[in-house]
């Protein structure tokens, strides 16, 4: 075992050469630098009392030491003091952050933050307001001192020279133990919320500590700490995308037999509710959830990628409740919590947008030139051939199949109905809508460390179908009828949702709204599948919200990293700085000049009402 006297020594030399180093402490604890960065995150156990919750706090941080005080000898104390000036010396300033538990009568608030410094008294306040933002429900204190902090009954890590010099800046964290019970069980969830409010927290107030306390750049340092992903982080990825791809969600619940039953139920003359059939279920729901639970997400110590992961984890086993009760009406349960309601403002736009466009005088309409579905097929690989030109390495494949109806992609493949034909002038916008889109963002989202960004994060087709809908704008391709379309799919959802009938929502869409027979039955058919989907009412509900991100003047390249929601955009920023995401890969066509200087017409919408062609 390696003796004490040489430890130090080779301590210093890994921060003067700026190397990353791990040295245990005989009978003590561990000093561990996965980075050389100008701080210390330190927590001295008490003896025979760790607190799990605060050692793991510790090992997630980039520089960290944690031990048993070694009364009354202060060999480790003495080095911690030892290696903040070497930090100072290197970086300008060191920051120790000390964090410990109080005794239950003495705080009443759950965190505490102690400080004497001055210099440091900017930190604290924003250290205080970020854990008050990440969780409201935690009562923090910041709390101004004449001594520097330290728990009780033991001295100061910081230097009482270097302090007064500001050389050493020094915060205390007194945690209190409310996520135990009294038997001093963890109480998970409070944990969780502990762990990951306070993980983050930290986050920002090293990097901005670094930013103003520092002779080094912020953004280069932040840039530069790609957090060392483990193997277990890579594992539980690895099984959520291999349990995502065991099934096609849209597949297993789209009717087989759309066609056919569209043939019967017009020889019905729209009287007889039509059956629907669909694919055989390749997996057992239950087993799927067995396996997803099996996975120790809340091991994870790193607050953003546990996230990332629970959320998955929490879509698919509503997705799996879904599908184990395909074809019955508690499908549309699961349908609700999966892809949302149709609010009383969604509704009456909707319907206040049929009623706009159906005011128009219609002119007279001259025949179209229709593209069968080889047609389609065919400028869709020329979109693909175009995309190549960006990255060779994009690559994927376009099928024609009788077993589905309409047009959809799937893992990043566009699959076409046999049957599908389409006029011309919608065609370009439809290859954006699909490949400029949906594909993109399924490549781009392969490019990234994490495969939910491919396969979709939950709640990501509001965003997306805005999106795309932007795209079919965006070249023009945006038509009343098509307008009319998004509007009605909202108005079939909520008939869908209030109980009605197959044919009730169906007379509703074509003798109400004059939709044509064969329309209202693809728009109520997408709605009714397998019991109740409430998908179709994203589309308009995106591009409305989309419309708003971009008058705000916010970035829309970046929403096609992957298949993201909008309350992602701060996840994906930090992952960014981290260097764990990169930027997108492939940028559509519909971004690009002539057509993304359309965008500024959108500035001056009031609604989507001004989107109608008078």
């Amino acid at each position: 075992m390696e003796s004490q006297d040489k430890i130090l020594p080779q301590l210093l030399q890994a921060i003067k050469d700026k190397t990353p180093i791990h040295k245990q402490i005989p009978n003590k604890g561990k000093i561990v630098f996965n980075k050389i960065v100008p701080y210390l995150f330190v927590y001295r156990i008490p003896e025979g009392a760790e607190d799990r919750m605060l050692a793991e706090l510790a090992k997630s941080e980039q520089a960290s030491v944690i031990y048993t005080p070694d009364r009354p000898d202060e060999t480790i104390d003495d080095w911690v003091r030892t290696m903040a000036k070497a930090l100072s010396e290197e970086f300008g300033t060191c920051l120790i952050v000390e964090v410990w538990n109080p005794e239950e009568a003495e705080q009443s608030a759950d965190v505490a933050i102690h400080l004497s410094q001055k210099n440091g008294l900017e930190l604290a306040e924003y250290l205080t307001k970020n854990i008050r933002t990440e969780s409201p429900e935690l009562i923090v204190d910041l709390k101004k001192e004449t001594k520097l902090p330290a728990p009780p009954g033991l001295p100061s890590l910081a230097a009482g020279q270097d302090a007064k010099d500001n050389l050493i800046l020094s915060i205390g964290l007194s945690i209190k133990k409310r996520y135990e019970d009294n038997d001093g069980k963890h109480l998970p969830l409070l944990l969780r919320n502990f762990r990951e409010s306070l993980a983050k927290s930290l986050s920002r107030l090293f990097f901005e500590f670094v930013r103003v306390h520092t002779n080094v750049r912020a953004a280069h340092f932040k840039m530069k700490v790609h957090e060392r992903l483990n193997k277990q982080i890579y594992d539980i990825d690895a099984v959520l995308a291999k349990e995502s791809q065991k099934f096609d969600f849209l597949l297993l619940t789209t009717p087989i037999n759309a066609h056919d039953a569209w043939l019967q139920f017009k020889k019905d003359k729209f009287k007889k509710t039509p059956t629907f059939h669909y694919r055989p279920m390749p997996i057992d729901p239950d087993l799927v959830k067995r396996s997803l639970y099996n996975l120790r997400i809340e091991d994870i110590y790193d607050p953003t990628i546990a996230y990332l992961f629970r959320d998955k984890r929490r879509e698919l086993d509503d997705m799996m409740t879904m599908l184990a009760s395909r074809g019955t009406p508690d499908f549309k349960y699961g349908s609700l919590m999966v892809f949302g309601n149709v609010s009383d403002d969604l509704y009456e736009k909707a319907k206040a947008l049929l009623i706009a466009i159906d005011s128009i005088p219609q002119t007279e309409r001259h025949e179209e030139d229709y593209l069968d579905a080889t047609e389609f097929a065919q400028l869709a690989k020329e979109e693909i051939s175009f995309l190549q030109q960006q990255a060779p390495s994009f690559s994927t494949s376009v099928r024609i199949r009788d077993d589905i109806s309409g047009v959809m992609v799937n893992h990043g493949v566009l699959n076409i109905s046999k049957q599908y034909k389409i006029s011309r002038k919608r065609a370009l916008a439809l290859i954006q809508h699909e490949v400029g889109t949906h594909i993109i963002t399924y490549f781009n989202g392969k490019e990234q460390t994490f495969s939910l960004f491919r396969q979709g994060v939950p709640g990501y087709e509001q965003l997306q179908e805005g999106l795309a809908v932007l795209a079919e704008y965006l070249v023009d391709g945006l038509t009343n009828d098509r307008l009319r379309t998004l509007a009605g799919r909202v108005l079939a959802v909520r008939y869908m949702l209030l109980g009605h009938r197959f044919i009730e929502t169906f007379d509703m869409l074509h003798e109400d709204f004059d939709f044509d027979t064969e329309t209202a039955y693809n728009m109520t058919m997408r709605v009714y599948r397998s019991g109740g989907l409430t998908k179709d009412a994203l589309y308009l509900q995106g591009f409305m919200e989309l419309i708003e991100y971009i008058q705000e003047g916010k970035d829309l390249n970046i929403l096609t990293i992957g298949k993201i929601r909008e309350d992602y955009l701060p996840i994906i920023a930090d992952l960014m700085q981290r260097g764990i995401l990169k930027q997108p890969l492939l940028k559509p066509r519909y971004l690009q000049e002539p057509y993304v200087n359309k965008l500024k017409e959108v500035h001056h919408f009031a609604s989507i009402f001004k989107m109608i062609n008078y």
